[in-house]
């Protein structure tokens, strides 16, 4: 029943969904999942609208996955990925394209006991992948990489431990005439086989404690006419900044 109303809300709802959206499809190698499934994405329970509540959301547990992911944690696959080999990603509902200007991060987090289906996310984060502003950039929402987009992909490092993961995406709207952000996220559930047996992945952040209001990302004010657009944290990407800006 959910899943019809679901279904319903979609189909009745283009207005909204033209402005807010969900990245409820996981894409592996070109293939995008169905969305009415959430076959390898962790629904939640915050529907189309953004994340803010004046500043709230920064320090709640929300943060990780979106309001109510947690009565959703069994639900989804997971997806069995390939660390240096496989490309992955996330969709847009419908294939909505991001509207409002702002960045997309992508971050990974390990359960620490193997089984992401159980995992709150509590444990540390790391970026993996981010789309910024052209450069040079002229300071105008037409200028964000992400506009007009409704898929983020990239190639997975080799240098990724093995194991269960959640993987977010994060789309972070800055525009006016609001100081404060909207977040758009959700939280993909995956195994990485890998080969690698170097150091963990460094310049990690918890969730929530990661982000804060005097973050320059945060604060970035996008009627300023400013002309270099701050990431969100950690400031570093793992485990180099290959990702940064590229569109596969």
């Amino acid at each position: 029943m959910q899943k019809n109303l679901q279904v319903l809300a979609l189909a009745v709802l283009p207005t909204l969904s033209a402005a807010h959206y969900l990245f409820p499809h996981f894409i592996l190698n070109d293939n995008v999942t169905n969305e009415f499934e959430f076959e390898f994405v962790r629904e939640h329970d915050n529907g189309f609208m953004p994340s803010w509540d004046d500043g709230a959301i920064l320090t709640s547990n929300d943060l990780r996955c979106n309001k109510g992911s947690e009565n959703h944690m069994s639900e989804p696959q997971t997806a069995k990925v390939v660390a240096g080999q496989d490309a992955v990603g996330f969709q847009t509902n419908l294939a909505t394209k991001i509207y409002h200007p702002g960045p997309v991060t992508i971050h990974m987090s390990l359960a620490p006991d193997g089984d992401v289906s159980k995992y709150d996310g509590s444990g540390d984060w790391f970026k993996i992948y981010q789309l910024g502003t052209k450069d040079p950039w002229d300071g105008t929402d037409q200028g964000w990489l992400t506009r007009d987009r409704s898929q983020f992909t990239f190639k997975l490092p080799a240098e990724i431990p093995k194991g269960q993961y959640l993987m977010r995406i994060e789309q972070m709207a800055v525009h006016q005439p609001y100081k404060a952000k909207e977040f758009f996220m959700q939280c993909a559930h995956v195994e990485v086989e890998s080969s690698y047996t170097g150091p963990a992945p460094s310049d990690t952040i918890k969730l929530p404690g990661g982000y804060s209001k005097d973050d320059p990302a945060i604060q970035l004010d996008s009627w300023a006419h400013p002309t270099y657009a701050p990431m969100p944290k950690p400031d570093k990407m793992w485990p180099n900044e290959d990702n940064f800006n590229k569109i596969i």
